[in-house]
């Protein structure tokens, strides 16, 4: 296709989750439903990320069981994507979800108040022979915005992080209604930020998003991308750049109502807290949220 020269390494980074029931006896497990989630870590010590609902199969405001059929996730499968010759390959790497039978003993770690809907399970190294497009965990300055070798010379100016707007574009990454046609390559999903961030959403470390996100994208990583080009608003100043930046800026995990297309996103802040050991360097918890892991539903 033509003007088409390569692919977004993070469009990697969102990855495609199963939730499934374990069946005893000859009964075959059932999958529950699909979800999208993502890495946060370093290599060779990841967390699996994505919305609390996903793992505990219950409602995050009530938490009544979500299936007509009370029927719970045991086990998680996640799609990595293997490396090929001829492209990409399918890596199925399946995680246990409790340490003992009858769903008790959870091994995901999630905020003490349960409305915060993130969750975060501890995998250790990612499978062998897989991406490994971890999403990252720094929030962009000013200074990133000029070319490598130009940002040495900057004053401390240039330290001021990129501001956070209503009305901004974010991107949520991941898997609508499941479908994975583009795989092993999410999808964007553009998100105008549609309340205050500093405002936190129902007194939540949370903000709300205008989009059309569906069924598929619960646990989706949240993204600010800026291109080359597109001016940056600074101090009232219009900055034109010739650098594109990303960061990371929360979990994302459904709509508040099935007939709205307003969505919440989770800060990475409330992520930080619940697995402080993956905050970038000088990271301070901004208030207490987290409890690890969750002993009650």
């Amino acid at each position: 296709m033509q003007g088409v020269q390569r692919v977004h390494t993070l469009s990697l980074g969102a990855l495609y989750i199963q939730s499934w029931s374990r069946s005893y006896g000859d009964a075959k497990d059932k999958l529950l439903g699909p979800a999208t989630g993502f890495l946060i870590g370093v290599p060779g010590d990841y967390c699996l990320v994505t919305a609390w609902h996903v793992f505990s199969g219950r409602r995050s405001d009530d938490g009544e069981i979500m299936r007509e059929d009370a029927l719970c996730p045991d086990f998680v499968r996640v799609h990595f994507a293997g490396e090929a010759d001829d492209g990409f390959q399918p890596v199925i790497q399946q995680y246990e979800l409790y340490d003992e039978e009858f769903q008790h003993g959870p091994r995901w770690r999630s905020p003490a108040d349960r409305r915060v809907d993130i969750a975060a399970l501890h995998i250790g190294a990612a499978p062998e022979g897989v991406v490994e497009a971890f999403m990252p965990n720094t929030w962009p300055t000013l200074r990133d915005l000029f070319p490598p070798e130009r940002r040495a010379a900057q004053g401390s100016e240039a330290d001021i992080d990129l501001p956070l707007r209503i009305t901004d574009k974010l991107f949520v990454l991941g898997f609508p209604f499941g479908d994975v046609g583009t795989w092993p390559f999410a999808v964007w999903t553009v998100a105008p930020v549609a309340s205050e961030p500093l405002a936190c959403w129902n007194n939540l470390p949370g903000f709300l998003l205008d989009s059309r996100t569906r069924e598929g994208q619960s646990g989706a990583p949240v993204l600010m991308h800026i291109r080359p080009g597109e001016p940056v608003v600074v101090g009232g100043e219009a900055i034109v750049h010739d650098e594109s930046v990303t960061a990371l800026v929360g979990v994302y995990s459904g709509r508040i109502h099935k007939e709205s297309d307003l969505g919440k996103v989770w800060t990475v802040d409330a992520l930080f807290e619940l697995v402080p050991e993956v905050a970038p360097p000088g990271w301070k918890p901004t208030s207490v949220h987290a409890r690890s892991p969750r002993s009650e539903l």
